[in-house]
């Protein structure tokens, strides 16, 4: 008699995981340089690297030069995700992946938006509690199949000037990331 697990090839097996690549939950599990571990930061790369995601992410406090009411703030939300995806398309990207924002106003709630498909409306979760905005936080993420983040970048960046310009809308950019190199050439295993 023997123990099957002595002379068995013990393999771990990763299948029964999932894990939301696009999530915005950012924990990372397991060892960060093993490239076969679900949920390890290499993994999470090779992982877009073969998708061919670009991504870029985007936050803004905004104020408008005279209150907007919140009818109008989902509008210029409209047109400030819109915009933007539609040029990526345009410029190279062949099929979005999500683009997605929140508008966080104060202790008043937010107002969640998101697109999948050009070729619908944008999906607006209103969850504020006020009728005129003054002032806000905008976070805005953009994942397109096709170009890669510093693409999205120089596609966005003039269009979001553009768009607050034409609302009368003052903006802080307060966060902008993006990757600058797309290989996992960067990405060594640490000497054992």
């Amino acid at each position: 008699m023997h123990d099957d697990h002595e002379e068995e090839d013990y393999r771990l097996d990763y299948d029964h995981v999932e894990i939301d690549h696009d999530s915005d939950n950012k924990e990372i599990k397991g060892h960060d340089f093993n490239p076969v571990e679900e949920g390890s930061a290499l993994h999470l790369e090779i992982h877009r690297a073969v998708d061919e995601l670009g991504k870029y992410a985007l936050e803004l406090e905004l104020i408008p030069e005279n209150p907007l009411s919140k009818d109008d703030f989902k509008k210029f939300i409209d047109e400030i995700m819109r915009k933007p995806t539609m040029a990526c398309l345009e410029n190279g990207a062949d099929i979005i992946g999500h683009v997605k924002s929140m508008l966080i106003v104060g202790d008043h709630g937010s107002i969640m938006s998101s697109i999948v498909d050009e070729n619908k409306p944008t999906k607006i979760t209103d969850a504020v509690e006020i009728d005129t905005i003054d002032d806000a936080i905008l976070v805005l993420h953009i994942i397109v199949h096709g170009i890669w983040d510093d693409e999205i970048r120089k596609l966005t960046l003039p269009l979001i000037e553009e768009i607050c310009s034409q609302w009368e809308m003052e903006y802080k950019i307060l966060a902008d990331y993006y990757d600058t190199e797309k290989s996992i050439a960067h990405h060594e295993l640490p000497d054992q």
